[in-house]
């Protein structure tokens, strides 16, 4: 019982993070926009590459304990706290204070999923139970840190202060440790092209949100820019629930280059960029499914492989991925149109292989309750 309430501590603390990590994300995206002729995507190269260094440098630093970490982060923010009285230049100081709550939440929370993936046997599946619980509570964070955007850098910092002192005051009775953490093998993997199409068709959402809060200051409306930000997860959260008993559709991928091409028709058009939110988002959610549905496949064509190892494989293609296109976003504005039609015509030739790529995916449910 002791074990348990320490674990479902874990998750309260992690779904916490989550939404932390999604509110930081798009309060600074939206306050570089609304204040600054910084391109957005500058954020995004930043988170990027903040992902890979922790996934490169975590074996070197897991030996701290993520309270530590927390007392580090806290320390930080405290320096950057008293610098934004005397510092005229916001901007550095939010990107700073990005880079510094990016890296202490993406370490706390790897140690936090390690920790709750260690408890799948006895919890019943550990982050396969909460992965909704955790896109619902990334989506709340979207929607918070849009919403408060027009609250001044200072106060933020010390909001963010106080969420890591309160962090770091939290005692769980567990070591976090990556030292049974699997690392990536040289081992060719197989199945380029469907890890490329999912770092490719990941990347849609880091690149279009951020040019269509763009679109939304550039209009004054950027106290609805929160609405990108969390109109495609209510509608990612919707499709996967009513996927989740059904078969895979095939012209799902279809369906994905079809609303693609005439997403990129309408917003050259004067078509309100309600209507172009609603599009992008039905795009981005049809994306997700179709990510989900290949992630399966990649695993089943990798199956001698660790699931753990897969899974970092996936996530540092889609960090390069992030980085290379959101680093030539900040020079070349068309990428993220030429992004959506290359991943139009990847979709395609997914439909039309699809019978021939599908698998049985028995042996990769859930684990039974």
């Amino acid at each position: 019982m002791k074990y348990v309430k320490i674990i479902h501590k874990l998750i309260l603390l992690y779904l916490f993070l989550v939404l932390s990590s999604g509110m930081t994300y798009s309060y600074t995206i939206t306050r570089v926009v609304s204040t600054s002729n910084l391109s957005p995507f500058l954020v995004i190269v930043i988170n990027s590459i903040i992902s890979i260094l922790v996934f490169i440098f975590i074996k070197k630093i897991s030996i701290l304990h993520f309270r530590i970490i927390s007392l580090i982060t806290s320390f930080s923010l405290l320096i950057l706290f008293f610098l934004s009285y005397f510092l005229q230049s916001e901007i550095i100081i939010l990107l700073v204070t990005y880079v510094v709550l990016f890296f202490s939440s993406s370490y706390v929370g790897r140690s936090l999923e390690e920790k709750i993936f260690e408890s799948e046997e006895r919890l019943f599946g550990g982050m396969a139970k909460i992965s909704i619980a955790g896109n619902l509570a990334k989506l709340i964070g979207f929607g918070l840190g849009a919403f408060i955007f027009n609250i001044p850098s200072t106060i933020y910092i010390f909001l963010s202060l106080v969420l890591f002192i309160v962090i770091a005051s939290i005692n769980v009775e567990s070591n976090f440790s990556y030292d049974k953490v699997v690392t990536i093998s040289p081992r060719k993997v197989e199945s380029v092209f469907l890890l490329i199409f999912m770092s490719f068709i990941s990347s849609i959402p880091m690149l279009w949100i951020p040019s269509l809060v763009e679109r939304f200051d550039q209009e004054g409306m950027i106290r609805l820019s929160f609405i990108p930000f969390i109109l495609p997860g209510i509608m990612n959260v919707l499709f996967l629930r009513y996927l989740k008993d059904k078969e895979y559709s095939r012209y799902i991928p279809l369906s994905y280059f079809v609303i693609s091409l005439l997403f990129m028709v309408i917003y050259f058009t004067d078509t309100p960029l309600i209507f172009q939110v609603i599009m992008l988002s039905t795009t981005i959610t049809l994306g997700v499914s179709i990510n989900v549905y290949i992630n399966t496949i990649f695993i089943h064509k990798n199956k001698t492989r660790d699931k753990r190892e897969l899974m970092q494989i996936i996530q540092v293609s889609i960090s390069i991925s992030n980085l290379l296109f959101s680093f030539l976003g900040m020079y070349i504005h068309s990428i993220v149109h030429f992004m959506l039609l290359i991943n139009a015509i990847l979709s395609l030739v997914f439909f039309i292989s699809f019978e021939r790529m599908k698998v049985n995916e028995k042996g990769y449910s859930s684990p039974k309750r």
